[in-house]
């Protein structure tokens, strides 16, 4: 999986392309969010509309990578999930929790 990191005003964006799976993607997705939260960028926007597969490492990293933002009085939102990840996200009640949207212009105006 690839992360690639742009900013909308004070609004980071991480776009994850490939799947959010144990391993490699999953380790990748905790590392980007810590180093951005120690730089302070703490208005985060995951962009999965290019993740096809999301399994139980990936989600919680996605939950770890919440708490964290959460833990320094940030915000982590979801936009743009596949059919299947928002399924994911249904079943396991991770909906609830993480404010998900389907169009980048409205995440970006909730912060």
């Amino acid at each position: 999986m690839e992360i690639h990191i742009r900013t909308s005003g004070h609004v980071t964006i991480l776009d994850l392309n490939g799947n959010l799976i144990i391993g490699k993607s999953e380790e990748s997705l905790r590392a980007a969010v810590t180093q951005l939260i120690a730089e302070e960028r703490r208005l985060l926007l995951l962009n999965l509309a290019e993740v096809p597969t999301i399994d139980s490492s990936g989600l919680g990293a996605m939950i770890k990578s919440f708490t964290s933002v959460q833990a320094v009085d940030g915000k982590l939102k979801v936009v743009k999930p596949s059919r299947m990840a928002r399924q994911l996200l249904s079943i396991t009640g991770l909906l609830s929790v993480l404010e998900t949207f389907e169009d980048e212009s409205a995440a970006l105006s909730s912060f």
